[in-house]
């Protein structure tokens, strides 16, 4: 899916939530988190082959552990932004800090055995 199909998507939706905003509003957030998922999908489609390359090249390096990591806290910040701006747009700012702040731990948790690493490996430079 290109951009132009990927915007016509978009276009598509927020002017179709606009007019059930108007006359039907409890079909707007199912539209609405439909319309996310689809673009959502084919974003991450697009990345595919970007995904693949980065992947091969880091096996090249030996640094596949830290690509994982990066990778994971890629899709974890993407799925975390999506869910609160419909949270957002719903009228809950709270509920969305919270999802925001849930990503933020989990991200940190995968961050952790990394930093691990990085101070193991300053002490043995300063041995």
């Amino acid at each position: 899916m290109n951009l132009l199909k990927i915007c016509g998507v978009a276009l598509i939706a927020a002017f179709s939530v606009g007019i059930l905003k108007i006359y039907k509003s409890e079909f707007v957030l199912p539209v609405s988190v439909v319309s996310s998922v689809v673009l959502l999908g084919a974003a991450l489609a697009m990345m595919s082959p970007i995904s693949a390359y980065l992947n091969e090249m880091s096996s090249l390096g030996g640094f596949g552990v830290y690509f994982s990591a990066i990778m994971k806290a890629l899709g974890i910040g993407i799925v975390a932004d999506t869910a609160a701006s419909h949270c957002r747009d719903e009228g809950q700012a709270s509920l969305a800090s919270k999802v925001e702040f849930a990503a933020k731990i989990l991200i940190l948790s995968l961050a952790l055995p990394i930093i691990k690493e990085i101070c193991a490996a300053a002490l043995e430079v300063v041995k």
